[in-house]
């Protein structure tokens, strides 16, 4: 079998650690063109939606106050503060991030300013990169937490490594309505954090315990798009995954580097309907390739 010499792989990752930098701070988003929509799920809850860079944010709204899932990008704080207005009057009391990426993070410090409460995994903050100390978590959990909020009991739980090695995923048990961040879910091409700790493997795995965890009549909340899914989509994705997954790795057995891989096209028969996220069938083809070449 030929080798792949380990520096091309090392550059490849190098390649995509970079992208990740770059993706985290939100450049080439026209921030001016992204308006808030605003879409209710379930009594006092609800999901803020903008463009496909942005991730989604989950709403309970009640006599307690306001509870978010995510703050997307900074530059978003104040059509966010418009939405949530028309929503409710009552403070935000807590934030929760589905994981480290800037899309659902990065808005963090101006939600804590007024004395929001930022929830994570431990692993999460641990990688959030220097700022100021308002934008960072002051509640983590391990293995799983729960919240008595607005008549609601809001579990919220930690999957193996997936997207990241800190993610979070956040269900509202009584409004059986569940937020699963940026693990399989809504039909597009994923990003998988190969530098924050995250796997092909753990995605899929992710996804199968979302199932296990959640019911056919869940409202599933993917990261981007939606606003709700079901199980059909997380079944197609996780598909797509295994299948993807199987013929990069087949690939990199045979000793094909990344640009011949990427050139064979392996995600080709599932790129009808995928093409709507941030994430480009390519992109998606290398993330797979530089965390399975760095284990094969």
């Amino acid at each position: 079998m030929k080798t792949i010499p380990i520096t091309r792989q090392a550059l490849a990752v190098a390649a995509l650690m970079l992208g990740c930098i770059v993706g985290s701070r939100g450049q080439g988003v026209d921030f001016g063109k992204q308006e808030i929509e605003t879409v209710k799920i379930a009594d006092g809850v609800f999901v803020l939606m903008a463009g496909p860079a942005q991730g989604n944010i989950l709403v309970s709204a009640g006599s307690d106050g306001i509870f978010l899932v995510d703050t997307m990008y900074a530059p978003m704080h104040d059509k966010i503060m418009a939405a949530l207005a028309k929503i409710s009057d009552k403070p935000i009391r807590y934030v929760v991030n589905t994981h480290v990426h800037g899309d659902h993070t990065a808005g963090n410090e101006a939600m804590a300013k007024p004395g929001a409460v930022i929830i994570s995994h431990d692993n999460m903050l641990k990688r959030m990169p220097a700022q100021p100390a308002a934008g960072l978590p002051v509640l983590t959990y391990s293995d799983s937490m729960t919240l008595h909020f607005n008549g609601e009991e809001i579990y919220i739980y930690h999957p193996a490594p997936a997207h990241t090695d800190g993610d979070s995923i956040i269900y509202f048990r009584h409004a059986n309505v569940m937020q699963v961040g940026d693990v399989p879910a809504s039909l597009r091409f994923n990003n998988i954090g190969v530098n924050e700790g995250g796997s092909v493997d753990g995605m899929i795995a992710a996804g199968e315990q979302v199932m296990k965890i959640a019911n056919e009549n869940t409202k599933i909340v993917p990261g981007h798009l939606g606003p709700v899914i079901g199980f059909k989509e997380i079944q197609l994705q996780l598909v797509m995954f295994r299948t993807v997954r199987d013929r990069v790795l087949s690939a990199i057995r045979a000793g094909k580097t990344m640009e011949e891989v990427v050139a064979s096209k392996p995600t080709a028969d599932f790129d009808q309907g995928r093409m709507g996220g941030a994430i480009t069938n390519e992109r998606f083809v290398r993330l797979v390739y530089a965390d399975l070449a760095r284990r094969n």
